[in-house]
């Protein structure tokens, strides 16, 4: 079996990555009772009405940021919508059209957990116009120039929402940060390059939407007390693929100070090539068929073909091959990512592994060093698949950004909830602690109200000052120049430790 073979492989096993969203639903997000209607905001021409929170936190929700995407504006760069008049902010805007995936992984996560999977709320009215977010501002914020943190979910680009329960931003807001969460394009709306469709965003309208939101942001964030130059852009997963892919955008350039990725999925396929997008987009529709006849297509049969025909597939976004800014980076990894993915049986996991080293171009130091790392089936099968898509392009990242001359912190995400659930450190485990939410049927200890509160800490000190230290936690260090398993990076796990990441020599092996 040749190289080219064994790549196609390990293609085609991280295409069955369903690189979802994953934070934790929660039944009662933590603060998301109103306790009575919050003061009236003046936010340009407009009186809007929001609610006041446990603590005093104010929740501004279903903000319209963009003008409608509909009929000649679908698969067009969005435009900024501008507020006026009075405007209830008291509930969530609609989510965009999506499939059930992101359903079907909460689901999947709670049976794991030891509950029932109806836990699991109703699925969010979907809505082709769905340009909305949503702001959480600690109490009287008005005037203060609190740093702002601008989240982008995950779910592969096809799927999720903004208000997801464990992407309320109450917790994190009182810690003295103005948090906003949006809703983008997905799938065949957000990231489709037909050759019919002629407009400067096709194949990015997904990060239209993003950038739209973060010029919404710039203009209007401080009447929530915010400071529009203090903008953070965190995501996760698919999210924080967008948040690198904007870094690639000039006209992005200036709209966020700083960026976190949590989990982003980096892989060499992340970003689309004009060729690759255009292929994506006519395997949904014929090259022959018009912009009129697509035009005539319900989102619902949009998601439907591409869910039949791309089922779990990444939306990747059409950007420029090389990056137009660095800003400082947070940035890293869950030590599981693909475990809870992998098959339950053991000979098969097994199998898996052999498959995908066959044919690599250094199969035999490679299965060498899986084996000194762990004689664990699943772990070497999960680091195999995890470090060429997650671990190895974070540290690259991180390294990119010491040769722009901005700061890199690089983290490893250990924690393992108690339980028999099996999944590990998975992708998305660390969202509950970043949010400071958490699911009633989530497994936990003292020890996760301990690391959620540190990682906050370090969150909010990196959003306010571009460098996540601060009194009181543990040092974190700079990414250095050295061998990327020599680095120390700050490793979240029942404790806060600071040590390389042995797993990293992976990286040279497998880009060899």
């Amino acid at each position: 079996m040749n190289g080219q073979t064994g790549r196609a492989r390990w293609r085609a096993a991280s295409r069955a990555f369903p690189r979802v969203a994953a934070a934790v639903v929660a039944l009662a997000s933590p603060l998301a009772a109103a306790s009575e209607p919050a003061t009236g905001l003046v936010v340009g021409k407009a009186h809007v009405r929001g609610l006041v929170l446990a603590g005093g936190v104010r929740a501004y929700l279903g903000l319209r940021y963009g003008v409608a995407p509909v009929g000649p504006l679908r698969w067009h760069v969005s435009t900024q919508a501008h507020l006026a008049g009075a405007i209830d902010a008291t509930h969530f805007g609609a989510a965009c059209p999506q499939g059930d995936s992101t359903g079907a992984w909460y689901r999947k996560l709670a049976v794991a957990m030891g509950s029932d999977s109806d836990a699991i709320g109703a699925a969010p009215q979907t809505s082709e116009d769905c340009l909305f977010l949503n702001v959480w501002t600690p109490r009287a914020a008005a005037a203060r120039h609190l740093p702002v943190m601008v989240w982008v979910h995950g779910g592969s680009n096809t799927s999720g929402y903004g208000h997801e329960p464990d992407y309320r931003g109450a917790r994190l807001a009182a810690r003295g940060v103005v948090v906003v969460t949006i809703n983008y394009r997905l799938g065949a709306l957000g990231f489709f390059a037909h050759p019919a469709i002629s407009d400067v965003s096709a194949g990015r309208q997904g990060l239209s939407d993003q950038i739209t939101a973060l010029r919404w942001v710039r203009d209007n964030i401080a009447a929530f007390g915010g400071d529009p130059a203090q903008v953070t852009l965190f995501g996760e997963s698919a999210g924080g693929t967008d948040v690198a892919a904007l870094m690639h955008i000039p006209v992005a350039q200036g709209l966020f100070a700083r960026a976190i990725i949590q989990s982003g999925y980096l892989a060499p396929d992340a970003f689309a090539t004009p060729g690759t997008a255009t292929r994506a987009a006519t395997d949904l529709f014929a090259r022959d068929e018009t912009a009129a006849a697509l035009a005539q297509h319900s989102p619902a049969d949009l998601v439907h073909v591409a869910g039949e025909r791309h089922k779990g597939a990444f939306a990747a976004p059409l950007v420029p091959p090389k990056p137009a800014f660095h800003v400082p980076l947070l940035i890293g990894t869950n030590a599981d990512e693909f475990r809870m993915y992998l098959p339950a049986d053991p000979a098969t996991r097994g199998a898996g592994e052999a498959g995908v080293l066959l044919g690599m171009p250094r199969a035999g130091d490679i299965a060498h060093l899986l084996q000194r790392l762990s004689n664990d089936a699943a772990t070497r099968a999960d680091l195999l698949a995890s470090a060429p898509v997650f671990h190895c392009p974070a540290a690259a990242l991180a390294r990119e950004t010491l040769a722009a001359e901005q700061g890199a912190w690089v983290y490893r995400f250990d924690r393992v909830r108690p339980g028999h659930h099996g999944f590990g450190a998975y992708h998305g485990a660390e969202i509950p602690y970043v949010f400071g939410t958490g699911a009633a049927w989530l497994p936990a200890e003292p020890v996760d109200r301990t690391l959620s509160d540190t990682m906050m800490r370090y969150w909010v000190n990196f959003a306010r000052t571009g460098n996540p230290n601060g009194p009181g936690l543990p040092h974190w260090p700079r990414w250095g120049a050295g061998a990327d398993d020599a680095m120390p990076m700050v490793h979240f796990g029942s404790t806060v430790r600071v040590a390389p990441a042995a797993d990293l020599a992976l990286c040279a092996l497998i880009a060899g």
